[in-house]
């Protein structure tokens, strides 16, 4: 069932997945809840046949669409079992460092020290090898005060966080005396400059010597900081269970690194870029997982399907929140009538924006509803 809503001046547009009376369905595919709202579709498509789900795909885009003129009856939605909310967070009245402790874990803390130690050693003897260790080098510090510390990566983060807080044109600003009025001597109590700017440049997270190079074939250009996605992946599940309503859309991380990854994209404030794709709840935008985009030759796409069909399914997935009859609301670059289907066939409602050229049935297309009116088509 589709209708499109035209609601005052400015038309909303908006997408979504509903259930409807079974009866009034067709016997070989039941086309259940289009609501278009502007020039946007909301629908849900499921099979009665024993065909398969490409099938089905073809199926729903060229049915013949009729025009509906009272709404059927909408069933109540499916729910999952689970009790939503926070779970496994400490007692309301502790310090502020226990919430910092629940992501940044002790495990990954020891990680980067580890890491960290491990590059600073292979830089310091690559230096040395090539004879380009002058006097004067910050190489030399890690000679002279020793190997770097959890602690001292600790102070790292919160070092990077308050600059993030206090802008600057540049990192030795941070560390000038040169005028009283803009002096600013907490960064100089936490580090020495040339300390942490060493520490920023040995900073790792994995063996360079055990990461395959980029002209091997098992390359992976996200194997750098891996190990903090799939971290920060893990223990976000461990302190909430979602709500209903989930939304997936897509993030900038601003950044002009000379990677594969780095894309521009003018509409973003930031321009330059590794784009993430993010699964959050809805209601308070709390992240439950996200994936680096990594280009379609390291993240290749079935045939037959978009790339924002792919990435709804991938997090889904990879949340483990795949048919549990969530809803997921998205914007037009993912939504989809066979994203739709698919996702009612694994018990996973679907809400967002649609693009005309999405295969939408042509009294959808060409409906011109006057304010706060709807069609409907079946």
């Amino acid at each position: 069932m589709s209708f499109w809503r035209a609601s005052g001046k400015r038309q909303k547009c908006r997408f979504g997945a509903e259930r409807v009376n079974d009866s009034v369905c067709s016997a070989k595919s039941r086309i259940i809840g289009f609501v278009i709202f502007g020039s946007v579709v909301n629908g849900i498509t499921k099979a009665m046949t024993s065909q398969s789900i490409d099938g089905v795909f073809m199926m729903a885009a060229e049915a013949p669409w009729f025009r509906v003129y009272i709404s059927e009856p909408v069933q109540p939605h499916n729910v999952h079992g689970d009790v939503p909310g926070v779970k496994n967070v400490p007692p309301r009245n502790s310090l502020p460092i226990a919430y910092f402790y629940l992501m940044f874990s002790i495990y990954i803390l020891k990680r980067i020290t580890r890491e960290t130690n491990r590059y600073a050693k292979q830089l310091l003897a690559r230096t040395r090898r090539n004879n380009t260790l002058h006097a004067s080098s910050k190489l030399r510090m890690f000679e002279w005060n020793g190997k770097f510390t959890v602690t001292e990566i600790k102070g790292l983060l919160a070092t990077i966080f308050n600059m993030g807080l206090i802008r600057k044109p540049s990192i030795k600003d941070y560390w000038s005396k040169k005028f009283k009025s803009k002096k600013t001597p907490w960064f100089s109590g936490m580090f020495s400059r040339n300390r942490f700017q060493l520490l920023l440049r040995c900073l790792h997270l994995v063996n360079n010597k055990n990461t395959p190079q980029r002209n091997s074939e098992f390359y992976d250009p996200s194997a750098w900081f891996k190990p903090i996605v799939e971290h920060a992946n893990m223990v976000s599940k461990r302190y909430l269970t979602p709500k209903r309503e989930l939304s997936i859309d897509e993030s900038l991380i601003g950044t002009k690194a000379r990677t594969v990854m780095t894309q521009y994209i003018p509409s973003k404030s930031s321009k330059f870029g590794i784009k993430l794709w993010m699964l959050v709840e809805a209601a308070t935008g709390y992240i439950i997982h996200f994936l680096p985009c990594r280009g379609k030759r390291y993240d290749p796409i079935p045939n037959n399907e978009t790339q924002g069909c792919n990435v709804v399914f991938k997090l889904l997935r990879s949340a483990g929140l795949l048919g549990k009859w969530f809803h997921v609301f998205c914007d037009n670059f993912f939504t989809s009538i066979s994203l739709t289907t698919r996702l009612y066939t694994e018990n996973t409602y679907l809400t967002g924006t649609i693009r005309k050229n999405r295969h939408l049935p042509r009294l959808i297309k060409e409906a011109n509803p006057n304010a706060n009116q709807s069609v409907f088509a079946r």
